[in-house]
C-alpha cells in the first residue's frame, strides 16, 4: 500500500511540475522519493549483482585455466614438431649410410643393390 501512496503522491508532485508550480519543499519531496526508488531498486538487485560477479569471477579463472592449457598444449606441440625434425634428420642420416654401403657392396661385389627411398 505504501508503494501505492508513493506512486500516487510522485504522480501529483511530477504534474505539478509540469504545470510550473512545484515549491522546493515539493522538488525536494520529489528527490527523496526518487532516491527511496533507486535504493529500493538497488537492494533488489543486489542477489542478481553478486551472482553475475561470481559468475565473472568464475569465468575469469576458468580462462586463466584455459590459457595455462594452451600454453602446455603450445609446448607439446613444439616438443612434437622438434621430434619429427630430429626424426627426419636421422631418417636422411639412415639413408646416406645406406646408400654408402650399397656403392661400396657394388664396389666390392660389381653387383648394384636397388635403392629404395
Amino acid at each position: 500500500m505504501e508503494n501505492k501512496n508513493r506512486q500516487q503522491r510522485l504522480d501529483a508532485l511530477r504534474l505539478r511540475e509540469a504545470q510550473g508550480i512545484l515549491t522546493e519543499a515539493e522538488r525536494a519531496e520529489i528527490e527523496a522519493i526518487f532516491a527511496a526508488l533507486d535504493a529500493e531498486e538497488a537492494e533488489a538487485m543486489r542477489p542478481a549483482r553478486e551472482q553475475m560477479q561470481e559468475r565473472q569471477a568464475e569465468l575469469q579463472r576458468e580462462q586463466v585455466r584455459l590459457a595455462a592449457d594452451a600454453a602446455q598444449l603450445e609446448r607439446v606441440v613444439q616438443e612434437q614438431e622438434r621430434l619429427l625434425a630430429d626424426a627426419q634428420s636421422y631418417l636422411e642420416r639412415l639413408r646416406a649410410k645406406r646408400a654408402a654401403l650399397a656403392d661400396e657392396f657394388q664396389r666390392i661385389s660389381g653387383v648394384e643393390l636397388t635403392r629404395s627411398q
